[in-house]
């Protein structure tokens, strides 16, 4: 037997992805036009071949674009129809890969952070697992007799640890989570390097976070 995502793609092209549990969606039509590269989509404004888990199922090397503005996950099904376009159902997305970028779906509504919505895995492991919600704020714009609009990027982070959600927007708030932690996080919290490449950053940071717990653990045993 092929390998899992091969046979995935075996199955699709032998009973047609569009009788498969993945063409099921609402028709798309986009609304607001735009004239440069700032528009509402994740990466790129074509359709990048990606990955979705969706209603249970796992589909493979599957056409998708993420739209920012509206926090949804589109789907080309190709020109042979009228709409080709599908937004996929949110609560049936459980998560979807673009490219090297890995995105879960969560509802939490139980703590300060009252997250819904399509988030980006920075760090998974066992301590903690940092996330960005990717989203893009929408101005309208009017060049003599022109009308259209542009999209920038409106990004925040959160962390997922001990069972609860924490939003990340300054050194306080790292230090409100782990007090303990101070010292770690004054010597290695560097606001340069942040302006520099967010996502970097805090990758690289709580990764460094991540395993100071793994070694301080290593040492009580």
């Amino acid at each position: 037997m092929p390998s899992e995502p091969a046979y995935y793609n075996w199955f699709d092209s032998k009973v047609q992805r569009y009788n498969t549990g993945l063409f099921n969606g609402i028709r798309y039509t986009e609304q607001y036009r735009t004239i440069n590269e700032k528009h509402k989509f994740f990466e790129k404004s074509e359709f990048q071949l990606g990955s979705v888990v969706y209603n249970g199922q796992f589909y493979d090397q599957t056409p998708l674009k993420y739209d920012l503005d509206t926090d949804q996950l589109l789907l080309n099904i190709g020109y042979n129809y009228k709409f080709p376009t599908l937004i996929l159902l949110k609560s049936k997305v459980e998560g979807f890969r673009i490219g090297d970028s890995h995105f879960v779906h969560i509802e939490n509504k139980s703590d300060e952070t009252d997250m819904e919505g399509f988030y980006q895995v920075l760090v998974a492991n066992d301590s903690i697992r940092l996330l960005k919600k990717n989203s893009k704020k929408r101005f309208k714009r009017i060049k003599g007799s022109t009308i259209y609009y542009e999209f920038l990027p409106e990004n925040n982070y959160v962390i997922d640890y001990g069972d609860s959600y924490y939003n990340i927007a300054k050194k306080k708030d790292v230090i409100r989570i782990w007090p303990n932690k101070r010292d770690f996080i004054n010597e290695n919290y560097n606001p340069a390097l942040r302006k520099i490449n967010e996502d970097d950053f805090w990758t690289s940071f709580f990764s460094k976070l991540s395993d100071s717990f793994n070694t301080q653990n290593i040492g009580k045993e």
